[in-house]
């Protein structure tokens, strides 16, 4: 990975020469998260057969070196070179406190077991690096009402910016990663679709892709909506839509669906009310479930109610749905630790022969039910104070665009549930929508 990360540098650097703060951030770090190497995984990770103990960087494992750090750590210390006095001016504030609870929670790591792995300081500067530092870019830079709108503009446009992968890989299958930087390790997973290939690009996996694309298509949709896309607007909102339905990720395509609902119906009498119950219920069936107190795999196999279910989900093909959770049973019962606090070791699933596929449970065994309430709880609950301040407001106007910000976390958060990895962008959102509405003013042209 160094060559391309050097080159990516001297990059990034003439993008904040050239560029505007705000656009230049933007540029460097989704370009970085989408344009460099996922990880050295070495040669093992492609050598024959099915990787599946690659969790991807969401989470602190043995690979240190990811772009999910390199990309929001290049465009943190540029433009703190460039436009040091904005960051400066921020405050942190209680809204901040469980990003940081979750940043320091795996130094402490060392504290509750033996041997945690990786190293307590190891696995801090990780997490630091993928979600705080994300975090500090939005909250400092694209707090304003107007900077949320140039955030959603640069979310919009990273997905039109994956049309060249839409258009080769959709056709002859995944193939870039392989071309430009060596074998991808799951460059065959999932990537036959109802209609020729799901894309890859330079993503860990074709569900990222598909949240990715999924979640510009919302920005884009927005931005054109709302008349804050320019002249290109509805050109970018046509393409962004056009890439998102290519990538064929029934989940993701579900998920900017529910979003889109949710803005389309924003001003409706209820709705507020109803997306507070559905957080609720869907806290204690994950509660629930990672407990294990529900033997939720008799219940599918042994009782009429649950064969109805299961059938029900094939019939839609959405088998993977019930195998996911089928891994995360297995891997329950290999877990040996506080569920508090988790056992701080990377591949606490290794003895089951297989590990969960999402990011909740990962979580929850690596670093207990308290990381799990920092990152899943902290989040949803950054979107719920944003939703209750913007009641009453309409989804399309300019002075709502943290709404579709605040979807676009939702979107982010109903993937981790069945997926490895994180969409970090939503991280920056989150930090945008953070805490008091006024920001403090950028300097030196940074919108």
């Amino acid at each position: 990975m160094t060559i391309p990360c050097l080159i990516f540098l001297v990059i990034a650097a003439g993008v904040f020469a050239a560029a505007p703060v705000r656009p230049a951030i933007l540029a460097v770090y989704l370009g970085g998260l989408m344009l460099l190497p996922i990880a050295d995984y070495g040669e093992a990770a492609t050598a024959g057969g099915f990787p599946f103990w690659i969790v991807g960087p969401a989470l602190p494992t043995e690979t240190l070196v990811a772009k999910t750090w390199i990309a929001p750590l290049a465009a943190l210390i540029l433009a703190t070179i460039r436009d040091g006095r904005t960051l400066a001016a921020w405050r942190p504030g209680l809204v901040d406190l469980p990003m940081a609870l979750w940043c320091a929670w795996p130094a402490l790591g060392g504290l509750w077991v033996e041997a945690p792995s990786p190293a307590p300081w190891l696995a801090a500067l990780q997490v630091l690096g993928c979600w705080g530092l994300p975090w500090v870019l939005g909250r400092a830079w694209f707090s304003g009402p107007q900077a949320r709108i140039v955030l959603l503009r640069g979310i919009a446009l990273a997905g039109v910016a994956c049309l060249p992968f839409a258009v080769l890989e959709g056709v002859r299958g995944p193939f870039l990663h392989d071309l430009v930087y060596g074998p991808h390790p799951f460059r065959a997973d999932g990537a036959l679709r109802y209609v020729g290939f799901r894309p890859l690009g330079f993503f860990i996996n074709g569900n990222l892709y598909g949240i990715w694309v999924a979640a510009a298509a919302l920005a884009a949709i927005w931005c054109a909506l709302a008349r804050q896309g320019g002249r290109g607007g509805p050109l970018v909102a046509a393409l962004a839509l056009g890439v998102a339905l290519a990538s064929q990720s029934a989940g993701a395509l579900l998920l900017l669906l529910m979003a889109l609902a949710l803005l389309a119906t924003w001003r409706a009498r209820g709705v507020l009310p109803l997306l507070a119950a559905g957080f609720l219920a869907a806290a204690g069936l994950l509660a629930l479930h990672v407990s294990g107190v529900v033997p939720v795999e008799h219940i599918g196999r042994n009782t009429a109610l649950g064969q109805a279910v299961l059938d029900g989900f094939r019939a839609v093909g959405r088998g993977s749905f019930l195998w996911r959770i089928s891994q995360d049973l297995k891997s329950l019962a290999v877990f040996e630790g506080d569920l508090a606090t988790g056992v701080a070791v990377w591949d606490w699933w290794r003895a089951a022969g297989t590990r969960p596929w999402g990011l909740l449970m990962l979580m929850a065994g690596q670093y207990g039910l308290v990381a799990v309430a920092a990152v899943f709880a902290g989040l949803a609950a950054v979107v719920m104070s944003v939703l209750v301040r913007l009641r009453g407001t309409g989804a399309w106007r300019p002075e709502a665009a943290a709404l579709p910000l605040a979807a676009i976390v939702l979107m982010a958060l109903g993937d981790a549930m069945l997926n490895a990895f994180f969409l970090f962008p939503a991280v920056l959102a989150a930090g945008a929508m953070a805490g008091a509405a006024r920001a403090p003013r950028a300097t030196d042209g940074a919108s």
